[in-house]
């Protein structure tokens, strides 16, 4: 009768380790010319990344991980280093299977068990394209002579925005497929190699990608952090808006009062746009990638130097996002008026504030201080200027 009991009792014990195991989530797999180094898993939070176990590989690369049942969707890392890792994205009790080379985690790894991984996966490969893509355009650009071919800057500067933004249209579908994935979440932030995000939650039509996602989360996982991270991030975009709509007002309302704006130029130095008062300002938005504002300052130039010695000076923002192509810009095109940017394209703050929806535009600013014109160019404002002075 023993044999019996014992037999059932070592059954009972198995299933219920059996069980047990099922409830967590399990990452396992082979990393090849792994050489005896540690691979690390972290939990990717919002704050930072915590290491959650650790293993040394050896010969054969073999590895696993496991841990207890998921309460929400959670990002995770399999790190060797730094600069060498792939991300995971896991749910509940997914037993994933990794196969990867360790000279390079990203570009080689092979992924089973996870749906939402591979959507991350994806969304990873696409990014690294699209980095590619824009990295070399840069770099092609700051090769060019200062007095280059302004034509074959304009297109480089056009190839960009090509770039851009049919990565925003495959983000868009992306996260209009999946508006209950996590994956969804992270496409949102993705960021160039300069740290710029992808897609500008001020902007109305990415707006709209940022607000389905965190409405739809938000039903389903209340409690998460980055659920409710992004649903803040959405309302404070929203907050702003407000602001900048009862700024417009004030504005139309109260002419006499003239938002302050005070950016950098391109050694560093903030300038002010108050520190001008006394004098006939120009305040302008351009930008370097567009062809219409590079026409626009040929006149302006003229203007400039045939009133400054009289009190007329320009306050220029740019809205433009590489430093390197603003500076080139104003070198090239040889702009001696003051120019300023916080290198936020299209969520340039000076820009909202003052409600630009197209480039070029400017506000005439009269020695005290009161708007008297607004989107003047040619004769006309020469003929305002004149006036003002």
């Amino acid at each position: 009768m023993r044999p019996l009991i014992n037999i059932l009792s070592i059954t009972i014990i198995v299933l219920t380790l059996s069980g047990c195991y099922s409830d967590n989530y399990r990452i396992k797999g082979t990393i090849s010319n792994a050489n005896e180094r540690t691979l690390v898993l972290e939990k990717m939070q919002l704050d930072r990344d915590l290491a959650v176990d650790s293993i040394q590989l050896d010969e054969n690369g073999k590895f696993s991980f496991h841990g207890e049942k998921l309460a929400i969707p959670t990002f995770f890392k399999l790190k060797l280093s730094e600069s060498n890792y792939i991300t995971l994205l896991l749910d509940s009790t997914e037993h994933v299977t990794v196969t990867a080379d360790a000279n390079n985690l990203e570009n080689t790894y092979r992924l089973e068990g996870s749906i939402e991984s591979k959507k991350v996966q994806i969304l990873n490969e696409r990014l690294k394209t699209l980095r590619t893509a824009v990295d070399s355009l840069l770099t092609i650009y700051e090769s060019l002579p200062a007095d280059g071919n302004a034509q074959e800057k304009n297109e480089i500067g056009r190839q960009l925005l090509i770039e851009l933004d049919e990565h925003k249209s495959f983000i868009g579908s992306f996260v209009m497929d999946n508006p209950r994935s996590f994956a969804s979440y992270y496409a949102l932030f993705q960021r160039l190699s300069d740290n710029t995000m992808v897609l500008n939650v001020m902007d109305k039509k990415e707006q709209v990608y940022f607000a389905t996602i965190a409405t739809s989360l938000n039903l389903l996982y209340p409690e998460s952090p980055r659920v409710k991270q992004l649903y803040n991030y959405v309302l404070s975009a929203k907050v702003q808006e407000r602001r900048q709509r009862i700024t417009q007002e004030l504005q139309e309302n109260a002419e006499e009062t003239i938002p302050e704006i005070k950016e950098k130029n391109i050694q560093g130095e903030e300038v002010a746009l108050s520190s001008l008062k006394g004098k006939v300002v120009l305040l302008s938005f351009w930008a370097s990638w567009d062809e219409a504002s590079r026409r626009a300052n040929d006149h302006l130039k003229k203007l400039y130097q045939q009133y400054e010695d009289q009190g007329f000076e320009i306050y220029q923002v740019s809205l433009d996002r590489s430093k390197v192509l603003w500076e080139n810009a104003i070198v090239k095109d040889e702009l001696p008026w003051i120019n300023v940017s916080d290198l936020r394209y299209t969520d340039s703050f000076p820009a909202r504030l003052y409600n630009i929806n197209q480039i070029p535009a400017n506000y005439l600013i009269s020695r005290d201080g009161d708007i008297i014109g607004k989107n003047l160019f040619g004769h006309l404002l020469e003929e305002k200027v004149k006036e003002a002075l």
